[in-house]
C-alpha cells in the first residue's frame, strides 16, 4: 500500500510550527538576559525614578558626585546645585581647590582637601545608611558621561540640603526645576537660607580656622 505524499500545504504548516518553536525560545532566552547599560539614555524633559538604585564603591567617588547602580545598569551621577571640595590636589583642579578655599572665607588648600574627603565619607554614610530615592534627567554634565541628578531622603530632604546644612558645599553648579514643582531660583534660595545657618552655627567648613597670613 503506497504511502500518501505530503501536500504543499502540509508542508508550510509544519515549517510554520517550527518556526514558532525557535521565536519562542530566542524570546525566552533573551528575556532572562539582565540588562546592562553602557550609557544613559537621551535626557528627557521630565524626571526618571532609578529603580532598586544603590551605592557602587568606586575611586572616583566623592561629595557629590558617586557611581549608582540601578535596575537599567550603572551611571555615575552628580548633584545638581552644589560643588563638594576636592579631595587631593592635583593640576587639573587646583584652580577650583583655590575657588572653592575662597568660597569658604579663605581656608587653606590642605584644609579644602581634608573638607572633600569629610564630604566623601558623609554622602557615603547617608547612602549606605539610609533608604533613598534617585531622579533624574539624564541632563550630561558637560560632555562627560556623568549625568546630574537629585537624591532624596525619606525625610524629605534632598541630599543639597544636607550637605549645605553641615558646610560641606558650595552653592555652584547647574541647578534645575524640582520634581515637586519648585522653581529652581526658588530652591537655590531655600539653599542659601540653609548655609546662612551653617555659617552662623560655624558648621563644616565655616567652624574651620582661618589660616594666619
Amino acid at each position: 500500500m503506497k504511502r500518501k505524499r505530503r501536500t504543499g500545504g502540509s508542508r508550510t504548516l509544519w515549517w510554520l510550527f517550527w518556526l514558532a518553536v525557535g521565536l519562542l525560545q530566542a524570546w525566552v532566552h533573551y528575556r532572562e538576559q539582565p540588562v546592562v547599560a553602557t550609557a544613559p539614555p537621551a535626557a528627557e524633559e521630565r524626571f526618571v525614578t532609578l529603580v532598586d538604585a544603590r551605592l557602587v564603591e568606586d575611586a572616583g567617588n566623592d561629595g557629590d558626585s558617586f557611581k549608582i547602580a540601578h535596575e537599567g545598569g550603572a551611571q555615575v551621577l552628580r548633584l545638581y546645585f552644589v560643588d563638594c571640595p576636592e579631595k587631593r590636589l592635583y593640576p587639573l583642579v587646583k584652580n577650583r581647590l583655590k575657588d572653592q578655599a575662597a568660597y569658604f572665607g579663605g581656608l587653606s588648600i590642605e584644609q579644602t582637601e581634608r573638607l572633600g574627603m569629610e564630604a566623601k565619607v558623609f554622602t557615603e554614610k547617608l547612602l549606605h545608611e539610609k533608604r533613598f530615592t534617585i531622579q533624574t534627567r539624564w541632563e550630561r554634565v558637560y560632555d562627560s558621561a556623568r549625568s546630574y541628578a537629585l537624591v532624596f531622603f525619606d525625610d524629605g530632604e534632598e541630599l543639597s540640603e544636607k550637605l549645605v546644612k553641615a558646610g560641606l558645599c558650595r552653592i555652584h553648579t547647574k541647578g534645575t526645576w524640582m520634581p515637586d514643582g519648585r522653581r529652581e531660583y526658588d530652591f537655590e534660595s531655600h539653599l542659601r537660607a540653609l548655609e546662612h545657618e551653617a555659617r552662623a552655627a560655624h558648621r563644616g567648613a565655616w567652624g574651620r580656622p582661618r589660616p594666619v597670613e
